[in-house]
């Protein structure tokens, strides 16, 4: 059920012409909910050329009413606030129609998600078939492998290597004399 929005006040129907009345009307609740996506979309561009419009008003009265600008005019604006009122009547507008068409966006994106992925059932038949097609005695127990690192037959890993050949230097040097002098250097430096 879609919310009814607040119609327009006095100060808003005094601020906006006709026509720029008439769209913030159409930006309203439920007449917003009922229009095509092609018309909300032709909707928030109208909306939009006019905000920045009165924006680009406001501002250059702002630099008139300063005197950092030449009138273009006959004398120079003594303020914008009416521009102003209107500008935040116009984007208040604008900011109706933009939520009505991210929360369409995000109903369709929800459905499509929603159709797109599984449910919770699904899911776990599919890890339970899984599950039964690789149902089968671990390797380490067929084979009689180790289990736990305290097991006598567990691999010793790196530390069995400890009294190898390899811990002798490349240059077949005796007692690590090649490893020696490179620890030494990394050290001094």
């Amino acid at each position: 059920m879609t919310r009814l929005d607040a119609p327009a006040t006095p100060e808003e129907q005094r601020a906006l012409s006709r026509d720029e009345m008439e769209l913030a009307n159409q930006s309203r609740q439920p007449g917003l909910g009922q229009l095509s996506d092609q018309d909300l979309s032709d909707l928030v561009s109208r909306l939009r050329e006019r905000r920045n419009r009165a924006r680009d008003i406001g501002d250059r009265q702002g630099r008139e009413a300063r005197g950092k600008a030449a009138p273009s005019g006959a004398t120079a604006a003594g303020g914008n606030e009416g521009t102003r009122s209107k500008l935040d009547y116009l984007n208040d507008a604008l900011n109706r129609a933009m939520a009505e068409r991210h929360r369409r966006r995000a109903d369709g994106a929800a459905d499509e998600l929603q159709d797109a992925q599984p449910d919770q059932v699904e899911l776990a038949q599919k890890a339970l078939a899984a599950k039964q097609a690789t149902d089968r005695p671990s390797p380490m127990l067929e084979e009689g492998g180790p289990l736990h690192p305290n097991d006598p037959d567990a691999d010793q890993g790196k530390q069995a290597l400890a009294h190898t050949e390899r811990d002798t230097a490349p240059s077949g040097a005796f007692d690590h004399a090649g490893e020696r002098p490179a620890r030494e250097r990394s050290n001094a430096r």
